[in-house]
Parts: structure tokens; sequence; C-alpha cells
């Protein structure tokens, strides 16, 4: 019976739940606006596979789905942030707009050999907002790998927390089977 006991906790209901978790936020991700509680429930898929990980590690059994549960909830919480980071920067450009409707009335008139100035003026507005574009991609690239930090120390910390708590049930159980006998 106790054998039995440790066989059914070894972690796979926790890894089930995060793969399945992590799936719904991994779909919810790629939605625009709406996407947004992709975040809570990648975290959630994140915490279910790390506590699965970490039972699974203490009975020697499987963590793939633990590990897939964890995988999928940290990429839907990094497509999430690409989303948040691409609209908070898109109200910061609002001129863009104009900046490529300028472009393209330049490029209608390509043809005629004697340009105005203001044609070449907004050549240099264009390149101006493509510097800033690169510098924004550069911000960017900077959040992403700042965040994938914070994520991954997030989900160490979860781990860890997990394996103290797993350490209490031990003891716990042992100081129960020790009263028993």
């Amino acid at each position: 019976m106790e054998n039995n006991f440790t066989q059914q906790n070894n972690g796979q209901g926790f890894g089930v739940a995060s793969l399945i978790i992590g799936l719904i936020a991994f779909l919810f991700s790629f939605i625009p606006c709406v996407g947004i509680i992709a975040i809570f429930i990648g975290i959630a898929a994140i915490v279910f596979g790390a506590v699965s990980i970490t039972k699974a590690n203490v009975v020697k059994g499987p963590k793939g789905l633990g590990i897939a549960g964890v995988s999928l909830g940290t990429v839907a919480l990094l497509v999430q942030l690409l989303w948040v980071m691409f609209f908070v920067n898109l109200g910061n450009q609002a001129n863009l707009e104009e900046k490529i409707q300028s472009f393209f009335n330049w490029s209608d008139n390509k043809s005629k050999i004697d340009e105005p100035m203001e044609d070449i003026q907004s050549l240099d507005e264009l390149e101006n907002a493509l510097d800033q574009l690169e510098g924004v991609s550069q911000e960017f690239e900077k959040n992403v790998i700042d965040s994938t930090k914070k994520v991954h120390q997030e989900v160490k910390e979860a781990l860890e927390e997990a394996h103290k708590e797993i350490e209490n049930v031990k003891r716990e159980t042992d100081r129960l089977r020790k009263r028993e006998e």
C-alpha cells in the first residue's frame, strides 16, 4: 500500500495540469490584447510544472510532462511580453504612421526628375525614423533578455519553494509513520 502511494504521488498529476495549462497559455499568448491573460495562465503552468519536476525528482519519476508545461508556460510568457512591448512602443511611436505615409508619397513621385526639396526632407525623416526603430529594436532585445532572466529567476525560486514544501511533507509523513509505530 505504501508503494502505491509513492507511485501515485510522483508529480504526474501536476505534470498533466502544467502541460494543459501551458498549452492554453501558449494558444492565448498569440491573441493580441485578449491574450494578456496568458501571462497569468503561463505563470500557473510554470508553477505546476515546477512542482511536478520537484516531486518527480524526489521519487525518481518521469519529469517530461512537467518540463513540457514549464516550457510552454515560459514561451507563452515571452510571446505575451513581446506583444505588450510592441503595443507600448507603438504608442510611443504615434507619428510613425505619418512618416511611413510621407515615404509612400515620396515613392509615388520618384519618377519625376526635379523632386521638390520637401520630398528629400521626408527621406531624412524616414531615415531618422529608421534610426529610432533600430534603437527601439535594441531596447526591445534588451527587455526580452531581462524578462527572460526574470522569468528564469522566478522559476528557480518556485522550484526551491516547492522543494522546501516537499521536504516539509516528507518530514511530516515520517513523523506520522513513527507515531503509528
